[in-house]
């Protein structure tokens, strides 16, 4: 099977294209290289194309030939969103719309698209469900919640299918404790393995769900392969 990722580079992609192409299919990988690494993807047998999603152009043409398509690209910076809420934008909304647009023009059969759970924000009761009412409270989480809406309606007018998956915090192997993106537990491992304290901000109560990235690769494919029901 021809399947595209998007920001497969990236730290979740880049464990997403290993398993695809472990399983046999012709992987083809989008990334524009600004927090991924082409080192992510050394040895295993993928096409590379260095693109933006931002660019419609681009993801037209590798879109081309593809029956599945797992769109991981996005800028997710939570503060970089708040200071840079447009390109936020261009990049989480007009990309989204690109790679779900492109994939109806090419008759791709499947979307499988990374939404968040910040699109729940702050819930007066956990755990938080897929019944919740969203609370979006920052550009990042109102760009995904704008990509679940347009996903919403391309199912209900198109033939492609799409299934977004809404990620919480996300950890394990490639990901950098350097990168601004990065998430706690890596940063809190790189201090201990440095023989360094950790500082929590706040009163020391706040809660995390973290979710291991083979874990996230699992639910993709899980996503990819399921009976589709609407």
């Amino acid at each position: 099977m021809r399947v595209l990722v998007t920001g497969g580079a990236g730290f979740i992609g880049s464990h997403l294209v290993a398993a695809l192409a472990a399983r046999g299919d012709a992987v083809r990988v989008l990334d524009n290289l600004s927090s991924g690494r082409e080192a992510n993807l050394a040895g295993l047998p993928v096409e590379l194309i260095r693109g933006d999603v931002r660019d419609l152009e681009t993801v037209q043409r590798v879109m081309a030939g593809c029956e599945l398509v797992f769109h991981q690209a996005a800028l997710v910076s939570v503060p970089r969103s708040i200071g840079e809420p447009v390109l936020n934008h261009e990049v989480n909304v007009n990309g989204t719309f690109n790679v779900f647009e492109a994939a109806r023009q090419a008759g791709v059969r499947r979307v499988v698209y990374a939404s968040s759970a910040a699109v729940y924000g702050d819930q007066p009761a956990l755990p938080a469900g897929e019944a919740d009412v969203v609370r979006p409270m920052t550009p990042y989480a109102a760009a995904k919640w704008m990509g679940e809406g347009y996903a919403a309606v391309y199912n209900q007018r198109y033939a492609t299918e799409f299934v977004g998956l809404r990620y919480f915090n996300v950890y394990g192997p490639r990901q950098d404790p350097s990168s601004p993106y990065s998430g706690v537990l890596s940063i809190f491992c790189r201090a201990a393995m440095a023989g360094d304290g950790v500082t929590i901000y706040g009163d020391g109560l706040q809660t995390r769900d973290f979710v291991f990235v083979r874990d996230v690769v699992a639910a993709n494919l899980a996503a990819a392969a399921m009976a589709w029901c609407g």
